[in-house]
């Protein structure tokens, strides 16, 4: 019983273990590709990356097969991965059911979101503020803006008490993560940014649909203007490589 109960132990470890690798080389890819460091379209070698993150393909293919999933890299068959391209048709489609997604999320918040989701929605505003004044800016502060911009709409669309609405908006968002990230680095957001977010904020906090829904959308129109500028700042960087 007790060699049964250790088998098991070490089984629990090893699966334990071997999950905890899974996720640490998702991060790290996942990081390398928001960051930059691997730019859209570039090719990924399985070998290069397992041995730069130090583990064996298993992990690494768990890992390139998640990131797939959430549409930052594109498998293709007998080539293997690459970092998803800056396809700004697909993006601005994107960002048309994003602007539904988020219209209906901000007036269903209206309706039923609680105090407690009210006090949330002010603190995420009150880190963006703080965030604002920060006077030496660096690329930290650049994906601390981003991750803040993402979770106020997680805190928003997880208020409405509607699983179905926020496991379709993760979805959307996710593929949207690279093209929200080239915009946070890309183009000014500093004066549009905080108060885009503040306006959906304050109006849901007031139980204001009309007010809500107008400003969710005014919102995601800003970035479909970016898009335009996206791909201008695009065609030119690689047209200097």
């Amino acid at each position: 019983m007790d060699q049964r109960r250790k088998g098991n132990r070490l089984a629990s470890t090893k699966t334990e273990q071997r999950g905890s690798l899974r996720e640490s080389t998702y991060l790290q890819l996942k990081d390398l590709i928001l960051t930059g460091q691997l730019r859209p379209s570039e090719r990924l070698s399985e070998v290069t990356l397992a041995k730069r993150f130090g583990v064996s393909r298993t992990p690494l293919r768990e890992a390139l097969m998640k990131l797939e999933e959430e549409g930052l890299i594109v498998g293709q068959r007998n080539f293997g991965y690459t970092v998803t391209d800056l396809d700004v048709t697909k993006f601005c489609n994107l960002l048309v059911v994003r602007e539904a997604l988020d219209v209906c999320a901000a007036q269903l918040a209206c309706e039923v979101a609680s105090e407690e989701d009210f006090d949330r929605l002010r603190d995420v505003i009150a880190q963006m503020v703080e965030l604002k004044d920060t006077t030496n800016k660096t690329p930290s502060d650049a994906a601390r803006n981003l991750d803040l911009g993402l979770y106020i709409h997680r805190v928003i669309v997880e208020s409405t008490r509607n699983e179905a609405l926020v496991r379709v908006t993760d979805q959307v968002y996710q593929q949207l993560r690279l093209a929200l990230w080239l915009e946070v680095l890309w183009v000014d957001l500093e004066h549009t940014d905080l108060d885009e977010h503040r306006a959906i904020a304050d109006a849901i906090c007031a139980r204001d649909r009309e007010a809500a829904a107008a400003a969710a959308r005014a919102h995601v129109q800003s970035s479909l203007k970016n898009m335009s500028k996206l791909q201008r700042i695009w065609a030119h960087r690689r047209a200097a490589d």
